[in-house]
């Protein structure tokens, strides 16, 4: 071999066309290796400064005596998306009792108990809320160089779920609420799970509107906690689907049309109309609903004319629905006046819990907390 010239393995010319694929993964598996013994070389250099600036503030976690000396090398095994970093951590020991610890270790942010750095656990957490926890072991061992079994990234997402604190909406922003049944628990229908968002318009984007979306509150079971939830925070403006009472927990509630429209047709079935005929009632409500002048009249005397009709239960809904149903005329500052924004979310939703399996109530909330915190409060997905 000649002066300067680069010795590269044999196996890297193949006369299969892959010469520079191959090229490429042989120099990536040679930066990696050096990126491991620079990290380690960088790290021991941090810890004998610290341990010098340090040496007076070090105490002996058994005697809490000062007298400490440096005491070597332990060796530990990091797991990170570039492959194992093998690490050495130093130790001291206290000359008046003999305990050998490691004083780093708190200061560095690596206890005993600690197996992987944050960047993995920040990548199988994100997969694991967007798929399956085998699905997403598979694909963070396929696409990184580190490993996380499908129990540790359940146990991973538990713990993030553990560290969300939801922000408050902002004074004047219009909250969404919605519910839908999933599959957990013991009952045969499942359990419901409540979401509750923020949405405003965004700026365009590419020639079409945007919409800014913050999560708010995420809870599977019943109604009560997104209730104390909305009475604590007491937004200015929110709209729901009607399948709760929540009257009182802002200041200015409003009945989202399209569900008003869409429940109807449920409540026409229980009244025995038959199905040719409940798009004409459907119809007539959807445009009493956006009339602005004369649609609070429109609506009484709709509701009233089913009542004499005999549809009872019909008639019964939109007079429960009358108090919500325009609110939006005598306040101007919603955002929004339906659930729309919201639907996107509750579809996102349900992609996620329907995996053909029944979840734990708690497991469940864990990752669609995880989830919709990553996807809305964090920017991971932007405005939509």
């Amino acid at each position: 071999m000649l002066p300067g010239e680069q010795s590269l393995p044999e196996t890297i010319v193949s006369p299969d066309g892959h010469v520079v694929n191959n090229l490429f993964l042989y120099r990536c598996e040679q930066s990696d290796q050096a990126l491991a013994r620079q990290v380690n070389e960088d790290f021991m250099s941090l810890q004998v400064l610290w341990f010098t600036n340090h040496r007076q503030q070090i105490v002996c976690p058994r005697c809490a005596s000062f007298n400490l000396i440096r005491k070597g090398w332990r060796n530990r095994v990091l797991m990170s998306s570039r492959g194992r970093l093998r690490m050495k951590v130093l130790q001291s020991r206290c000359k008046v009792c003999g305990r050998t610890f490691r004083p780093f270790n708190e200061w560095a942010g690596i206890p005993s108990s600690r197996r992987f750095l944050e960047e993995l656990v920040e990548k199988a957490v994100i997969l694991g809320a967007w798929f399956s926890f085998s699905r997403s072991a598979n694909t963070l061992k396929l696409l990184t160089g580190g490993a996380i079994s499908p129990e540790g990234i359940r146990r991973k997402i538990a713990d993030e779920a553990k560290r969300i604190n939801l922000p408050s909406p902002e004074a004047a922003e219009t909250v969404l609420v919605d519910a839908t049944k999933v599959k957990a628990g013991r009952k045969q229908r499942g359990e419901p799970v409540y979401l509750a968002i923020t949405a405003k318009r965004g700026p365009k984007k590419y020639g079409r509107p945007t919409c800014i979306k913050s999560l708010v509150h995420l809870h599977v079971g019943d109604v009560a906690p997104v209730k104390e939830r909305l009475q604590a925070i007491r937004p200015d403006y929110l709209v729901h689907d009607g399948g709760e009472n929540l009257a009182d927990c802002a200041k200015n509630v409003q009945r989202c049309r399209w569900h008003v429209t869409h429940q109807l047709k449920h409540y026409l079935w229980q009244d025995h109309v038959p199905y040719e005929f409940r798009p004409a009632f459907q119809e007539g409500i959807r445009s009493i609903l956006v009339d602005r002048e004369k649609g609070p009249s429109r609506y009484k005397r709709f509701a009233d004319n089913l009542m004499n009709l005999g549809l009872k239960k019909t008639a019964t809904h939109l007079y429960g629905a009358s108090d919500e149903a325009f609110t939006y005329i005598k306040e101007q500052g919603f955002a929004y006046i339906d659930t729309s924004p919201l639907e996107r979310e509750m579809r996102e939703l349900n992609r996620r819990a329907d995996i053909g399996a029944r979840w734990s109530p708690k497991g469940l909330e864990n990752v669609l907390k995880v989830l919709f915190h990553k996807r809305l409060n964090n920017n991971l997905k932007g405005q939509t």
